[in-house]
């Protein structure tokens, strides 16, 4: 039997092949390759916008992302992403990240 070492997903730090900081309702593609960091110049899928985050120009667009990895067939990576800091980041932590603490102050 053979025994393969896959990296999951959160081993791996995906960017768009586009040169872009952040995607925005304004500013985003419909589609978008995708390359893991450690090899910024070879595609390795494709992103696809679902949505995005608000109605505002300024909201971010929301990503699926779609990896062919290298002898296997295409997968759909779970999670919903966005391009922040020039790179696909879960919308989720990321959402957690930006909102402020809502713990009640201790009396």
């Amino acid at each position: 039997m053979v025994k393969r070492h896959v990296l999951s997903p959160e081993q791996r730090i995906y960017i768009p092949l586009v040169a872009i900081e952040r995607a925005t309702q304004k500013h985003s593609w419909s589609r978008l390759p995708v390359a893991v960091a450690s090899k910024p110049d070879q595609a390795c899928g494709e992103a696809r916008r679902i949505g995005y985050t608000g109605r505002e120009e300024h909201d971010l667009a929301l990503y699926r992302l779609k990896i062919k990895p290298v002898g296997l067939s295409t997968m759909t990576l779970p999670g919903i992403y966005i391009i922040d800091k020039g790179m696909f980041q879960d919308y989720e932590e990321w959402k957690a990240i930006q909102e402020p603490s809502l713990e009640t102050p201790a009396e």
